[in-house]
């Protein structure tokens, strides 16, 4: 098995989102490119969350916190984890700035410190929609 960089993991991981329809590219201000998620990209996201958490026994908050450090080890499904949080966190609040009602979040991030600590609730709550 080849050892890979971060960078790397990080394409396969975006390249197998976009292969799944999770997300989607979208042309921003100044002909940037940004990728967001699709509706059933955002329930299935909420569930790997979830089954990630239970899995690898951490919190993704707090694994987004040590990859925004830089002390996340090189580790596929931490690092999957840690940017599934920070995409699903970032859609819901555009989706919410937008004016919409999104129902209770798998993920939830302090609005009074948005680069602070991040929170999952355990487990995510199955029963209403993302």
């Amino acid at each position: 098995m080849e050892l890979k960089n971060k960078e790397q993991l990080k394409t396969e991981i975006l390249q197998s989102w976009l292969r799944s329809a999770w997300v989607y590219p979208m042309r921003g201000p100044e002909d940037q490119t940004f990728l967001r998620l699709t509706p059933g990209g955002r329930l299935k996201m909420r569930r790997r969350i979830g089954e990630f958490e239970r899995a690898l026994g951490v919190k993704g908050g707090d694994v987004l916190q040590q990859e925004e450090a830089g002390t996340l080890p090189v580790e596929r499904h931490k690092l999957e984890l840690a940017m599934m949080v920070q995409a699903y966190t970032s859609e819901r609040r555009f989706i919410e700035s937008q004016g919409a009602s999104l129902g209770t979040a798998a993920v939830t991030l302090e609005d009074a410190a948005p680069e602070g600590p991040e929170e999952l609730p355990n487990p995510p709550d199955r029963s209403t929609t993302p």
